[in-house]
Protein backbone atom coordinates (compact mmCIF):
# COMPACT_ATOMS: atom_id res chain seq x y z
CA UNK A 1 0.00 0.00 0.00
CA UNK A 2 1.41 3.25 -0.84
CA UNK A 3 1.62 5.85 2.10
CA UNK A 4 1.05 9.68 2.34
CA UNK A 5 3.64 11.76 1.83
CA UNK A 6 4.51 13.41 5.32
CA UNK A 7 2.17 16.68 5.57
CA UNK A 8 -0.11 16.19 3.73
CA UNK A 9 -3.10 14.98 5.55
CA UNK A 10 -2.04 18.32 7.63
CA UNK A 11 -2.43 20.77 4.62
CA UNK A 12 -5.89 19.00 3.06
CA UNK A 13 -7.95 21.72 4.48
CA UNK A 14 -5.76 24.50 2.96
CA UNK A 15 -6.81 23.02 -0.02
CA UNK A 16 -10.65 22.80 0.40
CA UNK A 17 -10.66 26.46 -2.04
CA UNK A 18 -8.01 25.52 -4.39
CA UNK A 19 -9.05 23.57 -7.66
CA UNK A 20 -7.51 21.72 -10.49
CA UNK A 21 -10.23 21.78 -12.98
CA UNK A 22 -11.21 22.81 -16.94
CA UNK A 23 -12.70 25.97 -15.96
CA UNK A 24 -16.23 25.77 -16.89
CA UNK A 25 -19.50 24.10 -15.69
CA UNK A 26 -19.35 20.25 -15.28
CA UNK A 27 -22.19 17.63 -14.00
CA UNK A 28 -21.06 16.53 -10.63
CA UNK A 29 -18.81 12.65 -10.39
CA UNK A 30 -20.79 9.73 -10.86
CA UNK A 31 -19.62 6.49 -10.00
CA UNK A 32 -21.02 3.10 -11.30
CA UNK A 33 -20.12 -0.51 -11.84
CA UNK A 34 -19.56 -1.66 -15.35
CA UNK A 35 -19.25 -5.26 -16.64
CA UNK A 36 -16.55 -5.88 -19.11
CA UNK A 37 -18.08 -8.36 -22.12
CA UNK A 38 -14.20 -9.98 -22.81
CA UNK A 39 -13.39 -10.75 -19.07
CA UNK A 40 -16.64 -10.10 -17.17
CA UNK A 41 -14.50 -7.89 -14.59
CA UNK A 42 -16.92 -5.38 -12.69
CA UNK A 43 -14.81 -2.07 -13.24
CA UNK A 44 -15.69 1.18 -11.60
CA UNK A 45 -16.30 4.19 -13.55
CA UNK A 46 -15.76 7.79 -12.80
CA UNK A 47 -17.54 10.27 -14.75
CA UNK A 48 -17.51 14.06 -14.42
CA UNK A 49 -16.50 16.58 -11.74
CA UNK A 50 -14.69 15.95 -8.76
CA UNK A 51 -16.35 17.32 -5.03
CA UNK A 52 -17.02 16.67 -1.43
CA UNK A 53 -18.38 13.38 -0.55
CA UNK A 54 -16.84 11.47 -3.59
CA UNK A 55 -14.45 9.23 -1.57
CA UNK A 56 -16.92 7.89 0.47
CA UNK A 57 -19.37 7.05 -2.86
CA UNK A 58 -15.89 5.55 -3.88
CA UNK A 59 -15.39 3.30 -0.74
CA UNK A 60 -18.57 1.91 -1.13
CA UNK A 61 -18.81 1.43 -4.64
CA UNK A 62 -15.29 -0.40 -4.76
CA UNK A 63 -16.61 -3.22 -2.61
CA UNK A 64 -18.78 -4.30 -5.41
CA UNK A 65 -15.93 -4.49 -7.57
CA UNK A 66 -13.98 -7.04 -8.97
CA UNK A 67 -10.31 -7.66 -9.13
CA UNK A 68 -7.47 -8.27 -11.86
CA UNK A 69 -4.71 -10.59 -11.80
CA UNK A 70 -2.87 -8.42 -9.67
CA UNK A 71 -5.77 -7.85 -6.91
CA UNK A 72 -6.24 -4.20 -8.15
CA UNK A 73 -9.83 -2.83 -8.42
CA UNK A 74 -10.30 -0.94 -12.01
CA UNK A 75 -10.99 2.48 -11.92
CA UNK A 76 -11.85 3.66 -15.35
CA UNK A 77 -11.87 7.82 -15.19
CA UNK A 78 -13.42 10.63 -17.47
CA UNK A 79 -13.66 13.61 -15.48
CA UNK A 80 -12.17 17.54 -16.11
CA UNK A 81 -11.08 17.83 -12.63
CA UNK A 82 -12.56 19.65 -9.73
CA UNK A 83 -11.53 20.33 -5.67
CA UNK A 84 -8.15 19.15 -5.05
CA UNK A 85 -8.85 18.09 -0.91
CA UNK A 86 -11.70 16.47 -2.66
CA UNK A 87 -9.55 14.43 -5.06
CA UNK A 88 -6.82 13.68 -2.34
CA UNK A 89 -9.35 11.97 -0.11
CA UNK A 90 -10.50 10.20 -2.71
CA UNK A 91 -6.51 8.85 -3.54
CA UNK A 92 -6.90 8.03 0.69
CA UNK A 93 -9.88 5.72 0.02
CA UNK A 94 -7.71 4.61 -3.21
CA UNK A 95 -4.99 3.76 -1.55
CA UNK A 96 -6.75 1.71 1.23
CA UNK A 97 -8.81 -0.44 -2.11
CA UNK A 98 -5.92 -0.41 -4.27
CA UNK A 99 -6.26 0.66 -7.41
CA UNK A 100 -5.67 0.14 -11.37
CA UNK A 101 -6.51 3.62 -12.64
CA UNK A 102 -7.37 3.57 -16.52
CA UNK A 103 -8.21 6.22 -18.98
CA UNK A 104 -10.41 4.54 -21.99
CA UNK A 105 -10.71 4.93 -25.71
CA UNK A 106 -12.03 8.76 -26.32
CA UNK A 107 -12.44 9.64 -22.87
CA UNK A 108 -10.34 12.89 -21.44
CA UNK A 109 -9.01 12.97 -17.76
CA UNK A 110 -7.83 16.84 -16.65
CA UNK A 111 -6.76 18.80 -13.89
CA UNK A 112 -6.91 17.08 -10.40
CA UNK A 113 -8.17 13.75 -12.61
CA UNK A 114 -5.08 13.55 -14.06
CA UNK A 115 -2.17 15.06 -11.65
CA UNK A 116 -3.79 13.48 -8.59
CA UNK A 117 -6.56 10.53 -9.10
CA UNK A 118 -4.22 9.02 -12.52
CA UNK A 119 -1.20 9.41 -10.89
CA UNK A 120 -1.82 7.52 -7.75
CA UNK A 121 -3.06 4.27 -9.21
CA UNK A 122 -0.60 1.29 -7.68
CA UNK A 123 -0.90 0.86 -12.27
CA UNK A 124 -1.84 3.45 -14.65
CA UNK A 125 -2.70 3.00 -18.35
CA UNK A 126 -3.72 5.44 -21.27
CA UNK A 127 -5.86 3.39 -23.71
CA UNK A 128 -6.25 4.17 -27.36
CA UNK A 129 -7.46 7.70 -27.90
CA UNK A 130 -7.87 8.83 -24.20
CA UNK A 131 -5.96 12.04 -23.29
CA UNK A 132 -4.68 13.45 -19.83
CA UNK A 133 -4.56 17.48 -19.26
CA UNK A 134 -2.42 19.34 -17.10
CA UNK A 135 -2.38 22.64 -15.83
CA UNK A 136 -1.51 24.96 -12.94
CA UNK A 137 -3.61 24.52 -9.38
CA UNK A 138 -5.25 27.69 -8.71
CA UNK A 139 -7.66 29.75 -6.39
CA UNK A 140 -10.79 31.50 -7.39
CA UNK A 141 -10.44 34.71 -6.12
CA UNK A 142 -13.66 36.41 -6.84
CA UNK A 143 -14.21 35.94 -10.43
CA UNK A 144 -10.54 35.88 -11.17
CA UNK A 145 -7.70 32.52 -10.74
CA UNK A 146 -4.57 33.37 -8.84
CA UNK A 147 -1.97 30.50 -9.12
CA UNK A 148 -1.37 28.15 -6.30
CA UNK A 149 2.69 27.33 -5.70
CA UNK A 150 2.14 25.22 -2.48
CA UNK A 151 -0.60 22.74 -4.23
CA UNK A 152 1.67 22.01 -7.07
CA UNK A 153 4.22 20.64 -4.63
CA UNK A 154 2.10 18.93 -2.70
CA UNK A 155 0.93 17.46 -5.74
CA UNK A 156 4.35 16.53 -6.94
CA UNK A 157 5.24 15.58 -4.01
CA UNK A 158 2.33 12.78 -3.99
CA UNK A 159 3.41 11.93 -7.82
CA UNK A 160 7.04 11.27 -6.64
CA UNK A 161 6.29 8.81 -4.01
CA UNK A 162 4.32 6.79 -6.49
CA UNK A 163 7.23 6.40 -8.64
CA UNK A 164 6.56 9.73 -11.46
CA UNK A 165 9.34 12.40 -11.85
CA UNK A 166 8.85 15.51 -10.98
CA UNK A 167 9.57 16.67 -14.27
CA UNK A 168 6.74 14.54 -15.61
CA UNK A 169 4.36 16.29 -13.29
CA UNK A 170 5.56 20.06 -13.01
CA UNK A 171 6.40 20.06 -17.13
CA UNK A 172 3.58 22.15 -17.86
CA UNK A 173 2.86 24.09 -14.44
CA UNK A 174 4.60 26.98 -15.58
CA UNK A 175 3.68 26.96 -18.54
CA UNK A 176 -0.12 26.48 -18.30
CA UNK A 177 -2.48 28.57 -15.80
CA UNK A 178 -5.91 28.14 -14.79
CA UNK A 179 -7.59 29.03 -18.43
CA UNK A 180 -5.22 26.56 -20.34
CA UNK A 181 -4.42 23.23 -20.55
CA UNK A 182 -1.59 21.13 -22.28
CA UNK A 183 -3.03 17.60 -23.88
CA UNK A 184 -1.53 14.71 -23.99
CA UNK A 185 -2.05 11.62 -25.56
CA UNK A 186 -1.22 7.84 -25.05
CA UNK A 187 2.18 8.30 -27.30
CA UNK A 188 3.44 11.43 -24.88
CA UNK A 189 2.04 10.48 -21.80
CA UNK A 190 3.63 7.13 -21.41
CA UNK A 191 6.88 7.65 -23.76
CA UNK A 192 7.54 10.98 -22.76
CA UNK A 193 6.60 11.47 -19.00
CA UNK A 194 8.72 9.55 -17.01
CA UNK A 195 7.07 7.34 -14.73
CA UNK A 196 3.58 8.10 -15.40
CA UNK A 197 2.26 5.24 -17.24
CA UNK A 198 2.79 1.97 -15.25
CA UNK A 199 0.92 -1.01 -17.56
CA UNK A 200 -0.32 -3.61 -15.98
CA UNK A 201 -1.30 -6.90 -16.76
CA UNK A 202 -4.71 -5.67 -18.12
CA UNK A 203 -3.45 -3.56 -20.52
CA UNK A 204 -1.44 -6.60 -22.34
CA UNK A 205 -4.56 -7.70 -23.38
CA UNK A 206 -6.26 -5.48 -25.23
CA UNK A 207 -5.45 -3.56 -27.80
CA UNK A 208 -6.42 -0.03 -28.70
CA UNK A 209 -9.07 -1.35 -31.23
CA UNK A 210 -10.84 -3.78 -28.38
CA UNK A 211 -10.14 -2.25 -25.60
CA UNK A 212 -12.54 -3.17 -22.73
CA UNK A 213 -12.50 0.31 -21.53
CA UNK A 214 -14.36 1.43 -24.70
CA UNK A 215 -18.03 2.95 -24.24
CA UNK A 216 -17.59 6.58 -22.96
CA UNK A 217 -21.15 8.31 -22.54
CA UNK A 218 -20.84 10.72 -24.75
CA UNK A 219 -24.59 11.74 -23.65
CA UNK A 220 -23.28 13.35 -20.27
CA UNK A 221 -20.87 16.10 -22.28
CA UNK A 222 -22.36 19.51 -21.88
CA UNK A 223 -21.44 21.24 -25.06
CA UNK A 224 -22.66 19.96 -28.55
CA UNK A 225 -19.17 20.12 -30.05
CA UNK A 226 -18.01 17.87 -27.04
CA UNK A 227 -20.78 15.25 -27.80
CA UNK A 228 -19.92 15.52 -31.62
CA UNK A 229 -16.53 14.91 -31.05
CA UNK A 230 -16.72 12.02 -28.16
CA UNK A 231 -19.07 10.12 -30.42
CA UNK A 232 -17.31 10.64 -34.18
CA UNK A 233 -13.44 9.04 -34.26
CA UNK A 234 -12.51 11.52 -37.44
CA UNK A 235 -13.64 14.14 -35.08
CA UNK A 236 -11.58 12.69 -32.20
CA UNK A 237 -8.63 12.42 -34.57
CA UNK A 238 -8.41 15.89 -35.54
CA UNK A 239 -9.21 17.32 -32.26
CA UNK A 240 -5.76 15.11 -31.23
CA UNK A 241 -3.77 16.25 -34.16
CA UNK A 242 -4.54 19.74 -33.44
CA UNK A 243 -4.11 19.37 -29.92
CA UNK A 244 -0.59 17.91 -30.67
CA UNK A 245 0.22 21.09 -33.13
CA UNK A 246 -0.82 23.56 -30.93
CA UNK A 247 0.95 22.56 -28.06
CA UNK A 248 3.86 22.40 -30.42
CA UNK A 249 3.53 25.88 -31.08
CA UNK A 250 3.17 26.79 -27.75
CA UNK A 251 6.54 25.49 -26.73
CA UNK A 252 8.32 27.04 -29.53
CA UNK A 253 6.61 30.40 -29.18
CA UNK A 254 8.11 33.69 -28.25
CA UNK A 255 4.90 35.03 -27.20
CA UNK A 256 2.66 32.64 -25.77
CA UNK A 257 0.12 34.99 -23.87
CA UNK A 258 -0.77 36.18 -27.81
CA UNK A 259 -1.28 32.02 -28.94
CA UNK A 260 -3.33 31.26 -26.01
CA UNK A 261 -5.71 34.61 -26.96
CA UNK A 262 -5.28 33.24 -30.29
CA UNK A 263 -6.77 29.71 -29.83
CA UNK A 264 -9.46 31.19 -27.01
CA UNK A 265 -10.80 33.41 -29.25
CA UNK A 266 -10.86 29.99 -32.17
CA UNK A 267 -12.75 28.47 -29.61
CA UNK A 268 -15.53 31.23 -29.10
CA UNK A 269 -15.82 32.43 -32.69
CA UNK A 270 -15.08 29.08 -34.54
CA UNK A 271 -15.58 25.77 -33.23
CA UNK A 272 -18.40 26.46 -30.46
CA UNK A 273 -20.48 28.11 -33.50
CA UNK A 274 -20.92 24.52 -35.02
CA UNK A 275 -23.45 22.18 -34.32
CA UNK A 276 -22.84 19.47 -36.78
CA UNK A 277 -19.54 17.45 -38.07
CA UNK A 278 -18.77 19.06 -41.15
CA UNK A 279 -18.68 22.64 -39.65
CA UNK A 280 -16.20 21.25 -36.86
CA UNK A 281 -14.52 19.55 -39.85
CA UNK A 282 -13.96 22.91 -41.41
CA UNK A 283 -13.05 24.97 -38.62
CA UNK A 284 -10.47 22.35 -37.33
CA UNK A 285 -9.26 22.12 -40.74
CA UNK A 286 -8.82 25.99 -40.83
CA UNK A 287 -7.09 26.54 -37.80
CA UNK A 288 -4.83 23.61 -38.25
CA UNK A 289 -3.77 25.29 -41.36
CA UNK A 290 -3.22 28.47 -39.65
CA UNK A 291 -1.29 27.03 -36.82
CA UNK A 292 0.93 25.61 -39.38
CA UNK A 293 1.34 28.49 -41.21
CA UNK A 294 2.57 30.67 -37.75
CA UNK A 295 5.95 31.37 -37.63
CA UNK A 296 7.74 29.79 -34.42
Amino acid sequence: MTMQFTGRTRLLPYLSFTVLMVPGAAPAMDFKLDTQPQSGLKVVRADGRIQDGDAEKFTQIAKLAGRDNEGLVVLVLNSPGGNVEAAFRVVDAMDKVRVYTVVPDRAKCASACASILFASGERRSVMGTGTLGFHSCYRRDGKSYAADSLCNEIIAANAMQRGISQAAINRFVKRYGAGDMAWVGRDIACTSLQGLCKPGLLESRYTSQASPMHGLDCSKLISVQARLICGDEELTRIDRTLAKIYAQKMNASSNKSRLRADQRAWIRSSRDACDDKACLLRSYRQRIDELKRMPS
